[in-house]
């Protein structure tokens, strides 16, 4: 069967040639993940997992969980890894699995949903918001922000919906340090607005939460990894637990 056909300069695949390319990525497909199969046997649950997370301030949650998962599989290896591209890094085999939040679909992709990040503002005890019971997002247009960096994904989300609005959105403390954010925060330097399940466990002594009417940021915190790869019963595992403890309280 001829599989190529010439149209001047121009070469154009034939529906038999498709039809071996479709039919061929399956094989490779499934001689790839046979292969992993075998070398997982062969290496008695050994090698690497590699964790991308893309929002930093989760990692703490999930240090238990690490813990648990390296007792029941001892030889492998854990690397966390902080990035706000976990998407490319999934899809450029970088990392194995990832944490983000949901941007859109794709089709290369198992995305599994977790649980709904909302976002709250956070201020020191003495601050005037201290004793509101709820604010409207137009009450913070000229306040001073601690933020995490303008690529964090929660970042993005709070920005658009100040952007959205014509409302200014002014930073003077950026960093991924919770801590470092949380300290400026608490000496009356700036604000913050955080996810309720961070600040869920903050000390009350030091600070307080106050949740946002109308137009509050809001994310899908969602699991990812590549539809096509291969996943082992060390990879299945983590994920099982990565679910667990990020799905048990929800906002």
């Amino acid at each position: 069967m001829t599989l190529f056909d010439r149209a001047g300069k121009k070469i154009k695949m034939t529906d038999a040639g498709k039809l071996l390319l479709q039919h061929s990525a399956h094989a490779l497909k499934d001689l790839q993940q046979a292969k992993a199969s075998i070398e997982e046997l062969r290496t008695e649950q050994r090698g690497s997992l590699r964790i991308g997370i893309a929002l930093p301030e989760l990692e703490e949650s999930l240090q238990e969980m690490f813990a648990h998962f390296h007792r029941s599989f001892p030889k492998i290896s854990l690397h966390i890894c902080p990035s706000f591209d976990v998407t490319e890094q999934l899809l450029d085999n970088r990392v194995d699995v990832g944490i983000t939040l949901h941007s859109g679909t794709d089709e290369r992709l198992v995305q599994l949903p977790l649980r709904t990040e909302n976002y709250c503002l956070i201020v020191p005890v003495n601050h005037a918001f201290s004793n509101r019971s709820s604010l409207m997002l137009d009450e913070l247009r000229h306040v001073p922000w601690a933020m995490q960096p303008e690529c964090h994904p929660g970042r993005k989300l709070i920005e658009k919906c100040f952007r959205d609005r014509g409302y200014p959105f002014a930073t003077v403390l950026e960093t991924n340090s919770i801590p470092s954010i949380l300290r400026w925060v608490q000496e009356g330097l700036a604000v913050t607005l955080q996810t309720k399940s961070l600040a869920a466990e903050l000390d009350r002594s030091h600070f307080c939460t106050v949740p946002i009417l109308r137009g509050v940021p809001q994310g899908q915190l969602e699991l990812i990894y590549r539809s096509d790869r291969y996943q082992g019963e060390a990879v299945k595992r983590l994920i099982e637990q990565i679910q667990a403890v990020l799905t048990e309280c929800s906002n």
